[in-house]
């Protein structure tokens, strides 16, 4: 039985799987097994696994009984065997001692621990604002432990960027039962579960930006589905009485939509309500400095202000002793 499992669904990456598959065979853990699931490739991509294949048997190719990514990580988590299970795209690059850093942290961890690491976006074309914001943020968030109490925000674990045993994986169902975008309702499930999560201080993914990714070609993982999603498991999890949005951008008004959908009653606020007398979309849009805090109250920001105004906001909020990640989040 080997080591770690790493599963790897994969789609028309001819242009980038050989150099992919070349960084897990220079892993200083050489125990390891590779999952492989072709989810109906139109390119080489299947020719140049299956070359690999022939010469390294920890190398397994199987095809998609279905379409999409999830039936390809439900297949390939059936065949894993390793102690630890996780991730790898066909497009990304391993740091050589990615698999021993992750390992030399689990072997110690009980169940219910996920590791992670930095990651670095790499392109050979310029990496974009949002992509370097998302990458700093990404970090920060899981440097400083705050991973869960910006649950709400992004997928605070990039989903070709950790490590778990695989007991603990197939107690919570593995990837059973997920709806789209998959790598951010799995975290979700993390987090219900109570799972730690432990992120190392170097970099352990370089995360390889192109204009072919799924997340920026299918409807699954655009804005509006992450909305949904959250916006879902918040209603499922967050037991509240009375719910406050704070914002009056894009993000908020997308919310307040969705909640509207769902059939979910909450009083809107914002920074400067004057500007909105008539609401917005019909609804009234009160001061921000109305809110008091009271058991069962809960509150959505829809903005994420410079670091400046963040702590202004943050300190405001203590004082109506409201505490991050269990009162409020961001979104």
């Amino acid at each position: 039985m080997p080591e770690v499992s790493l599963l790897m669904p994969f789609y028309t990456a001819e242009d980038f799987i050989a150099e992919a598959l070349a960084s897990l065979q220079q892993q200083s853990l050489e125990d390891w097994e590779l999952i492989a699931v072709d989810d109906h490739s139109n390119d080489q991509s299947r020719k140049v696994i299956e070359a690999f294949a022939e010469k390294d048997p920890r190398i397994k190719l199987f095809l998609n009984p279905g379409q999409g990514i999830l039936p390809a990580l439900q297949l390939a988590s059936k065949k894993a065997r390793g102690t630890f299970i996780g991730r790898f795209d066909a497009d990304d690059i391993l740091p050589s001692d990615r698999l021993e850093l992750m390992t030399k942290v689990l072997r110690g961890e009980k169940d219910k621990c996920i590791v992670t690491g930095l990651v670095q976006y790499f392109s050979d074309r310029p990496i974009s604002k949002g992509y370097s914001r998302y990458q700093n943020w990404l970090n920060e968030t899981n440097l400083n432990g705050e991973s869960w109490e910006e649950i709400y925000r992004e997928c605070v674990i990039a989903s070709p960027n950790w490590l778990m045993r695989r007991s603990g994986f197939l107690a919570i169902g593995g990837f059973e039962g997920l709806q789209y975008p998959e790598d951010y309702d799995w975290c979700f499930r993390c987090y219900q579960q109570g799972f730690e999560v432990h992120c190392l201080t170097t970099t352990t993914l370089m995360w390889r930006e192109h204009p072919h990714r799924t997340s920026r070609n299918s409807e699954h993982y655009q804005q509006k589905a992450f909305f949904r999603l959250k916006l879902q498991r918040f209603i499922e999890w967050e037991a509240f009485e009375e719910l406050i949005l704070w914002g009056s951008g894009r993000k908020a008004r997308l919310t307040a939509a969705l909640l509207r959908d769902m059939g979910i009653r909450f009083r809107w606020m914002d920074l400067e309500p004057d500007k909105f007398l008539d609401g917005i979309q019909g609804h009234p849009i009160e001061d921000y400095r109305k809110i008091e805090s009271h058991q069962g109250l809960k509150l959505l920001i829809g903005v994420y202000p410079n670091p400046a105004e963040k702590k202004d906001l943050e300190d405001f909020l203590i004082s109506r002793n409201l505490q991050k990640g269990t009162d409020y989040w961001y979104l």
